[in-house]
């Protein structure tokens, strides 16, 4: 077991978080890779999701952004902050870029899930009500992107590794759109609860 594996096993992303003084007690955070007024970023327990830029990873891209190390570094420095034991790897870099290939697969993975809940979301809550009433235009979204993206999303749970990989290098701009949808979606929701918690004003 790889000094990645050995952290992925042993704490969890809150503790992480913890461990540099972020609080973690609501489960959301202010987000580290951007300029973020109201916690967006979201703490599970092997990888964090940021809902409004899109951020995503693990304990270790996450220590090493905070700390500005390499992956590499930060790894041990979490090992040696959590006491977890590992043996120097010599051959440390193809370790890496397997690391870096699987965080890239499983932002995929995770922006295009997402994507299709939103599109299943939208698909119940903007289904016409009578044969007279025109389509909502995210039902038309949800009915012309579902399927396709479902499809997109099998390519990670039972494609192979090469078209896993092809996906990732070759088809960024199907995940970049999944991310600008979940992106507006989420920053329009905040909007409306910043509307609806103000106070209304005497009349």
């Amino acid at each position: 077991m790889n000094i990645f594996e050995r952290i992925r096993e042993s704490v969890t992303m809150k503790q992480v978080a913890e461990l540099y003084g972020i609080d973690t007690r609501k489960g959301m955070i202010n987000c580290i890779f951007h300029d973020d007024k109201t916690p967006s970023m979201k703490l599970y327990d092997d990888h964090y999701y940021c809902f409004g830029c899109g951020a995503h990873g693990d304990a270790v891209s996450f220590a090493a952004h905070i700390t500005g190390l390499s992956q590499y570094e930060a790894a041990k420095q979490l090992c040696s902050a959590f006491g977890i034991a590992h043996n120097s790897d010599t051959s440390i870099k193809p370790i890496i870029k397997r690391e870096n290939q699987r965080e890239q697969e499983t932002k995929a993975f995770r922006i295009l899930s997402d994507y299709c809940k939103l599109l299943r979301k939208w698909r119940e809550r903007y289904r016409p009500t009578s044969p007279d009433s025109g389509p909502h235009q995210l039902f038309i979204e949800s009915i012309k992107n579902l399927t396709v993206y479902e499809n997109y999303c099998n390519i990670f749970i039972s494609g192979t590794q090469e078209e896993r990989k092809d996906f990732i290098e070759n088809r960024k701009d199907i995940v970049k759109y999944a991310e600008k949808r979940l992106s507006e979606y989420h920053r329009n929701e905040r909007s409306e609860q910043t509307v609806g918690a103000r106070p209304r004003m005497a009349g």
